[in-house]
C-alpha cells in the first residue's frame, strides 16, 4: 500500500505540525516568515481554523496538530540564515519605553536583540490595553494586589511563558520563572527562537 508520503515532491516537503501550532507560528518556524502562512493554506487547501488541537474539530480541510502539511522545500536556515532577516529590525527603545537616538536619527535594533525587545514589550503590556489587538500582552499585572506566595509566583511564570510563546518567532519556551516583591513582579523566560540559540528575556512589572 502506498501513501501520499511515498510520492516524491519536487520543490516541496512534508513537515509535521506541533501541539499548539498556529499557521503563523508554523510558517515562521519552517519558512522563516510568519506572513507566508497563506502559501501553506493554498498548498494544503485548508479552511479556518486551519490547525487545531481538538480532534473533534478535524475535517478534510482542518489539520489536527501532529499531522503533516506540504510546504516549500527551503528551510528557514537555507532561506535566510541571518537572524537579522528572520527577526527583523525595529526602533530601539530605552528602559523607559522612549525612542532611543544615535545622535542624528532614531536608533534601531535588529536580529535577536530585536526579538528580545519585542518579547519584553509584550510582557510589560497589559492584555487588552491595545484597542485593536486585544490578545496582545500579558495577564501578569492581574496578580498584583493578591496574596503573595508560591502560587502567585507560579501563576506569574505561567502567564509570562504564554505571552512569550505567542510570538510567532518563538519555537518553544524552555523555562519561565517569577518572583514577587511588594508591588513588583520580576519574570525571566528562556525562549527558544525559530533559529539560533535560546534567549533569556527578563522584565520587571
Amino acid at each position: 500500500m502506498t501513501t501520499p508520503f511515498d510520492t516524491p515532491l519536487v520543490g516541496y516537503r512534508f513537515v509535521q505540525t506541533q501541539y499548539g501550532d498556529t499557521l503563523q507560528r508554523f510558517a515562521a518556524r519552517e519558512l522563516g516568515d510568519a506572513s507566508r502562512w497563506t502559501q501553506i493554506v493554498a498548498l494544503n487547501n485548508l479552511l479556518p481554523p486551519y490547525l487545531t488541537d481538538d480532534p473533534d474539530a478535524v475535517t478534510s480541510q482542518v489539520v489536527l496538530n501532529g499531522g503533516y502539511l506540504v510546504i516549500p522545500a527551503a528551510s528557514p536556515s537555507a532561506q535566510n540564515p541571518d537572524p537579522n532577516g528572520v527577526f527583523g529590525t525595529d526602533l530601539l527603545l530605552t528602559a523607559d519605553g522612549l525612542l532611543a537616538t544615535n545622535g542624528t536619527d532614531f536608533a534601531v535594533v535588529s536580529g535577536a536583540d530585536n526579538l528580545v525587545q519585542a518579547l519584553r514589550n509584550a510582557l510589560t503590556t497589559d492584555q487588552g490595553e491595545l484597542l485593536y489587538h486585544g490578545d496582545y500582552g500579558s495577564l501578569i499585572r492581574r496578580i498584583l494586589g493578591t496574596v503573595n506566595g508560591p502560587t502567585a509566583g507560579l501563576l506569574a511564570a505561567e502567564y509570562a511563558g504564554q505571552t512569550v510563546a505567542a510570538d510567532t518567532r518563538v519555537k518553544a519556551v524552555q523555562d519561565a520563572s517569577a518572583t514577587i516583591s511588594g508591588d513588583v513582579i520580576s519574570v525571566t523566560v528562556q525562549a527558544e527562537p525559530v533559529t539560533g540559540s535560546t534567549l533569556p528575556v527578563t522584565a520587571d512589572l
